[in-house]
């Protein structure tokens, strides 16, 4: 099972490092060229800036060019009620909306939570997603989990970021991860920078954003947050049985500098 990761690409966006647009259009394209090598392609929230049909729209009309499945949680931009509102009037869109259920592509289980809270940068877990994390967590097949939500159970140490990734109910998701009898990936955006944090039987892969990315003059503690250049690659994920997971990042050549 190879897939593609991308998040926080917010289309609408007018005040971006990137033109959305245009960097949605080139990494369409560059997945496309690889898609023979691909089995799928993973959005972890933020399609959208405003959460509107009209993006909504065109994100649908680019992705559904790659030709091949595509799975997506809300991000805060997305409402969600916006992204939600958008699946009852597209069977496409509807089929990728994975939020509070699980999907099955290639003996990989993907299970979508949707973490965002209406009109707030912090998230929050229901008590729907929960139960379902749990009994996917305690189930005894061979399958491996991939766990899809906007916002990280595991934060990054920058201060100003922590804050951003609050989760109501974090503490209940991380101990139901915590328990698991294996390992436990998780793919997740809403900071704009790529890290991966692992803890435990956790790894969790955020994807950072190839149009507003966010850098710091230190990796971690109370250092200032700064723009940086524009992010110029996405992840791809290698699964193979039950411990072989290879990630690799991907430039995209259409901004690639």
């Amino acid at each position: 099972m190879r897939f593609a990761h991308i998040s926080d690409i917010h289309l609408g966006m007018v005040d971006a490092a990137g033109d959305p647009l245009k960097v949605t259009q080139a990494v369409v394209a560059d997945i496309a060229s690889i898609s023979e090598a691909l089995d799928l392609v993973v959005v972890s929230g933020d399609l959208t800036e405003k959460g509107d049909c009209d993006a909504f729209e065109a994100f649908e009309d680019m992705f559904k060019r790659i030709g091949l499945p595509v799975i997506v949680v809300p991000g805060n931009h997305d409402g969600p009620a916006g992204m939600h509102d958008y699946s009852k009037s597209s069977a496409v869109f509807a089929e990728w909306n994975i939020t509070n259920r699980v999907i099955d592509i290639a003996g990989v289980r993907f299970l979508g939570l949707d973490t965002c809270i209406e009109g707030a940068t912090q998230g929050a877990l229901d008590d729907q997603g929960l139960t379902l994390l749990e009994q996917e967590v305690a189930r005894d097949c061979e399958s491996r989990l991939v766990v899809v939500m906007h916002h990280p159970p595991l934060i990054i140490g920058l201060e100003q970021f922590d804050g951003f990734c609050r989760l109501e109910k974090g503490e209940k998701c991380l101990e139901i991860l915590r328990s698991a009898r294996k390992e436990t990936i998780v793919l997740s955006g809403h900071v704009h920078r790529p890290y991966v944090a692992r803890d435990r039987r956790i790894a969790c892969f955020v994807a950072g954003s190839m149009v507003a990315p966010y850098d710091s003059a230190l990796p971690f503690g109370a250092a200032p947050i700064r723009p940086t250049a524009l992010q110029d690659f996405y992840y791809v994920h290698d699964i193979a049985g039950d411990h072989l997971h290879i990630t690799t990042s991907q430039r995209v050549r259409g901004i690639a500098q």
